[in-house]
Formats: C-alpha cells, structure tokens, sequence
C-alpha cells in the first residue's frame, strides 16, 4: 500500500501510526465521530475502525483540523481530504509492474463560463491516440477532475484490464463538473453549463488534438451522482452524439437546478425536460449500453428506486445493479470498472 509503513496490520486488525511527537492530543474524524490516537512511546496509534477499501478520514492534532502529506490526498467536500486505504483483495486497483497509461492536464478559457477551465486526458499506454474510443467521465458533488484518477484510481483500473486482456484500449476526458461562471470578478456554479462546454468545447477541442472519438460509435459518458445529472442531460439532449452511458449512484433527474440548496444561480425549479427525450421510440437504439447503479446503502437509494418506475414507465432498456456500499468509492470503483468491460467491444 501506498502508505504502508503508517498503516499496519496486528492479530487481523487495522491500525494508523502518526509521528507527532510534540502534539498533546490527536484524534480522527470519520463522519461524525471522533476517535482518539493512543501515544505509545514518540508515535501515536489507532486502531482503525472500518475494514473497506476506502475511507475519507480528518486527522486533528491538539484540536485542529490538518492535512497530512503522508497520507494520500483526494478532493472532495469543495475540499482536500485525507482518505486511508485498506487492502481489499481487488488487483484491478493496484499499482503493478506492468505498462501505464499517461495523465494529461488541459487547461483553456471558456467562451461559455467566461473563466479559465480544465480537463486531464488518460491515454492508455503502447498505443497511439488516434482512432481510440473516448469515455467523457464526471465526478460528483464538490469534487474536481482530479478524483476520478486520485481517489477513483479510474487510469490504474485501465491499465490493468488493458493488460489483462479483458478490454480494448480506450481513452477518458475528465472535466471540471463544478463549473464556475464567471461575472466580472465575480464567480458562481453553474453545472449546467457543463453540457454545452462539453458538446461545443471540450469535445472538439480534445478529438482534434488527440484524434480520439470522431463518431457516436467511438463516444461514451458517465459520471457518479451530481455527474450523473450532468450525463444524463447530456446524452438526452444529444444522443447522436454518445453510444455508451453510465449512471453511477446516479439519476436520471436533476435534483440540483432550482434546488435551494445546492443551486447557487437561483433558478426555478427544473421541469426535468430532458427525459422527453426517452419517449422517442428510437431511444434505446441510440445506446449499445445503459447502465445504472447505486450502493446498497447509499443516502440516495430511494430516489434511486423511485425513478425505476421512470425507466420501466418510458421502456428504456438498461443494465441495473446494485453493489454493496454506500455513496463512495468502495462502490464508485467497482462500478467503473463493471462498466469499462461493457462498453466500445
């Protein structure tokens, strides 16, 4: 493991050991719990209370909040964080002696948000970039498009099902979901503003200089909760435009535009007109895959199952599984990686 000289193992438990030697007190936050470190000699020492794959924690020492560069470092919350990876038996994670893909950060001012915006490019490793299908993939709420390649591992999983044989090489565009429009100097989030930055932007902007894509059939788009939303505006709007789609803990309605609680704009709330889309008759004919999936104990489950109804109502023909987990990335893993073997064969 990456941090494995900070996490050990002893008689089948997990434990956490810190070198702050002139700290009077230090604890970890998970969730709304807080656990105190023991000091054994110069180290301080917890036993780690959860045994999944992965685990965002908040380390505080004599009452502060800190950012531990030891630890790795994900974004999330609208924030850096601190998780804890566990072993969990799940290769397609790890980081192996084998060929690897290369990241690719862009950046460009945008004519639509009016503000500098980003993307990272995974280029799957021995291959040249022309020709390859694409998979355009959103993170969530308050996270960024470093997650899917920090947290998310999401290039490590290619890597390795690439070397295992068990797909064909395809590229991603991760884009900045949390999009701010920009008044002045002022600025505010706007996600919607995404599907129009994706289709009249980043789409021609990356198949020109990567010569990726090109064509519906060699097209993709996923993305987990609030990017979710974001697909599936997206490819309903456009569905000459995508042949693969991916709802991760996901739904097919905005919960976010009009919301007054997450929707900085101020908007009335959305009409959900997109999903006229699924009347068409020629619908499913657009997609090679359609698939949606949730934790098994994930916050927003009943919404989830609610909109089966939607699906079952408008015939739309869909893979639908549901994994054990919550809203995270012990779930969100297992989901892209489910997902890349399904789509571009």
């Amino acid at each position: 493991m990456e941090q494995s000289s900070m996490v050990f193992q002893k008689d089948g438990k997990n434990y956490l050991q810190l070198d702050c030697e002139n700290a009077k007190e230090l604890s970890m936050k998970l969730g709304e719990k807080t656990y105190p470190f023991t000091k054994d000699g110069k180290k301080w020492i917890l036993e780690l209370p959860f045994s999944t794959a992965v685990n965002y924690v908040q380390i505080c020492v004599d009452g502060q909040e800190v950012l531990l560069p030891e630890l790795p470092i994900g974004h999330g919350y609208c924030h850096l964080y601190n998780y804890i990876e566990l072993p969990d038996g799940n290769e397609l994670t790890e980081i192996r002696d084998i060929p690897h893909g290369t990241l690719v950060h862009e950046f460009y001012m945008s004519d639509i948000s009016n503000n500098w915006e980003r993307f990272i490019v995974y280029l799957p490793p021995c291959v040249p970039s022309a020709g390859l299908p694409v998979l355009y993939l959103q993170h969530g709420f308050g996270e960024s498009e470093i997650s899917w390649t920090t947290t998310g591992k999401a290039n490590i999983i290619l890597d390795n099902l690439i070397e295992m044989g068990k797909i064909k090489p395809f590229a991603l565009v991760m884009c900045d979901g949390m999009v701010k429009e920009k008044f002045g100097l002022e600025e505010r989030l706007n996600h919607v503003l995404l599907e129009r930055m994706l289709v009249e932007e980043i789409i021609p902007m990356a198949e020109k200089k990567y010569q990726f894509g090109g064509c519906k059939e060699k097209r993709g788009m996923a993305g987990l909760s609030m990017g979710s939303v974001q697909t599936t505006r997206t490819i309903c709007d456009h569905p000459d435009l995508f042949s693969e789609v991916g709802i991760f803990s996901g739904f097919i309605r905005d919960n976010i535009e009009g919301n007054p609680d997450r929707d900085a704009v101020g908007r009335k709330p959305y009409e959900q007109t997109h999903l006229k889309a699924m009347d068409d008759p020629d619908f499913n004919n657009y997609f090679h895959t359609f698939f949606r999936c949730i934790g098994d104990n994930d916050c927003f489950l009943s919404r989830f199952l609610e909109e089966d109804a939607i699906i079952q109502e408008k015939g739309v023909h869909e893979i639908r599984k549901i994994y054990p987990g919550g809203h995270d990335w012990n779930v969100w893993r297992p989901c892209f990686a489910d997902f890349a073997q399904m789509i571009f064969r």
